[in-house]
């Protein structure tokens, strides 16, 4: 897949649309908690742990920054941060998107340093900004996130005592790949840019084992009308997957697709909140 134009909204073919049919979109808030600041809101999932050791862990999830460095931006940072020091949470994931554009990667060290500096482990994916710029390699980009104290996830893995983080390609213009087992006694949780990936790699028993997947990509559609919900999303599969917590209920995986923090193609938003997703883990 060479480029976006298969993410156009209402697709003339669904690829696997029996792997969509998989997952449900669970309407229920309970274990949801909204706390809606400006310019972003606090989003709480809360999940039961698979393992003993997770009970009390906390997760934060922020994705497409598409960070400038300009007075929107720096404004959207500092609210992140702010929830950050409120919630205080273990692990800051980063869904990918974190540069507007390749003019702007020489402040992402700088803006990663703040975010990092907000939890003792700093994980981020690549999204189809990153993959999107075939001139710049991989390594590049982890060097910055490294310069900034994050570690950078390309089809690669990262665990501690209590959870096994895996990290996916960006599927547009990159080949993710699903590691060849997961852990048995970690909580794992898998970490990528749209929920798009996580449809086209659930094949067989791919997924089973994964307590969390978390997304972002779609920004909500960013225009979300009233009563209707969002009139776009960028995604193969329309507005289906555009925003929310999914369930995969045969293996009692869940997808948290969160609608992000900037806006890119469309410069502003109507009815469609910036948000951090934060997660606990409860027994």
């Amino acid at each position: 897949m060479s480029s976006e134009l298969h993410q156009l909204y209402f697709p003339l073919t669904i690829p696997h649309p029996e792997r969509l049919e998989r997952w449900r979109l669970l309407q229920s808030y309970s274990g949801v908690e909204v706390k809606r600041h400006k310019p972003v809101s606090a989003v709480t999932y809360r999940i039961r742990a698979p393992h003993p050791a997770a009970v009390g862990k906390r997760l934060a999830f922020a994705a497409d920054l598409h960070y400038r460095d300009r007075a929107p931006d720096r404004e959207r940072l500092a609210g992140i941060l702010r929830i950050l020091a409120e919630y205080r949470p273990g692990y800051l994931l980063l869904g990918g998107d974190l540069s507007a554009d390749a003019v702007d990667m020489g402040c992402l060290p700088g803006m990663l340093k703040k975010l990092s500096s907000a939890a003792p482990v700093t994980l981020a994916v690549p999204g189809n900004w990153e993959r999107g710029k075939s001139w710049i390699p991989m390594s590049l980009w982890a060097s910055i996130c490294r310069q900034g104290g994050v570690e950078f996830l390309c089809n690669q893995s990262w665990n501690d005592d209590v959870f096994y983080f895996y990290g996916c390609d960006d599927l547009a213009l990159g080949a993710p790949q699903l590691p060849r087992r997961w852990s048995g006694d970690k909580t794992n949780v898998l970490l990528v840019h749209r929920p798009d990936t996580v449809i086209a790699m659930d094949v067989a028993d791919s997924l089973r084992g994964v307590t969390l997947a978390v997304c972002g990509h779609t920004h909500g559609g960013q225009i979300r009308l009233p009563f209707i919900g969002p009139i776009y999303a960028s995604s193969r599969y329309g507005c289906a997957l555009s925003y929310g917590q999914f369930e995969r209920e045969e293996f009692g995986t869940r997808m948290i697709v969160s609608s992000g923090i900037s806006n890119q193609s469309l410069r502003w938003r109507f009815n469609c909140r910036r948000e951090v997703v934060l997660i606990e883990f409860t027994a």
